[in-house]
């Protein structure tokens, strides 16, 4: 049976000069979907984004994090899930107000896919350039989306296997690295291999019967497995920053709404409460509108 511990865990195929991933998700996708939350066709999608974020997190050169956004004018309006270089997840998903949405995963994925757009995102922790590449959404699911959008945007040949049931998500990605290897064949042995794995076989065999069972006969170099864990960066300075941020005469109108002002966070759920003496506090720090004008 699969190993219960979230992780990532790395191959590199050198005389190919491609690598694999397998990612295998359970206590994260229990904190950070949690339960009844969403319809059970967006907690298939979430889990899916979440094993992506994993994926492509094995890239992460730099301290920081790298996101997955869909985005559409359907029913589902927005899903985002990102992994920090340290194996930090976290997924929100947005609908549409009094959304009919379809009840199978593979029907949400249909209506994304009208005018649905895929971002990808890398955000460094520290001072550095943020990147974005934005494609539209292709293919019959999201792995095939992420297949084509390296395919054309940075002609590397991927292949991923996505699988997830009610308790337990996993991926499997191999990727063909710039320039040539020795063995000029590699490539489509493993193609050929990943395309044996099953759903349940995916999901219930853990890394290295899978990796034996696909791999035994190539030369691989295997890398310490990486912990995989549910983090929300939230505080109650962050929340207070994005409310500074409004400017004084937002604040000032929260304040005459109520008595007190809730703010909960999207991704964890937490709250966190301001009384009137703490919004007047906030205001005085807040820019006003004459002040943004003059800037």
């Amino acid at each position: 049976m699969q190993d219960t511990k979230d992780q990532l865990q790395r191959l590199m195929f050198e005389e190919i000069n491609a690598r694999c991933v397998r990612v295998h998700l359970c206590e994260v996708l229990k904190e950070a979907i949690g339960s009844d939350r969403y319809p059970a066709s967006v907690e298939q999608l979430l889990a899916e984004g979440l094993l992506v974020a994993g994926l492509l997190s094995s890239g992460l050169k730099f301290e920081g994090r790298i996101s997955l956004q869909l985005q559409s004018s359907g029913p589902l309006k927005f899903l985002l899930a990102d992994c920090t270089d340290d194996g930090g997840m976290r997924c929100v998903a947005r609908l549409a107000e009094d959304a009919l949405l379809p009840e199978s995963r593979d029907a949400l994925w249909q209506s994304l896919r009208q005018g649905g757009i895929l971002t990808l995102t890398l955000e460094p922790t520290q001072a550095g350039e943020r990147w974005q590449g934005i494609v539209p959404l292709e293919g019959r699911d999201l792995a095939e989306a992420l297949e084509s959008y390296f395919e054309r945007s940075e002609q590397l040949a991927t292949r991923l296997r996505l699988a997830v049931d009610g308790t337990q998500g996993s991926a499997l990605m191999i990727q063909k690295m710039p320039g040539e290897g020795s063995d000029e064949d590699g490539w489509n042995r493993l193609e050929h291999l990943v395309g044996t794995v099953g759903d349940r076989e995916l999901l219930d065999v853990a890394d290295e019967r899978l990796f034996h069972r696909l791999f035994h006969a190539e030369e691989r170099r295997q890398f310490p497995a990486r912990p995989l864990r549910f983090h929300c960066p939230c505080s109650r300075a962050r929340v207070e920053r994005v409310l500074i941020g409004l400017g004084a005469e937002e604040i000032r109108s929260m304040v005459e709404a109520a008595e007190t002002v809730e703010v909960q966070c999207e991704f964890c759920g937490k709250s966190y409460a301001f009384d009137p003496v703490q919004l007047a506090v906030l205001m005085d720090e807040a820019p006003t509108a004459e002040s943004r004008t003059l800037h």
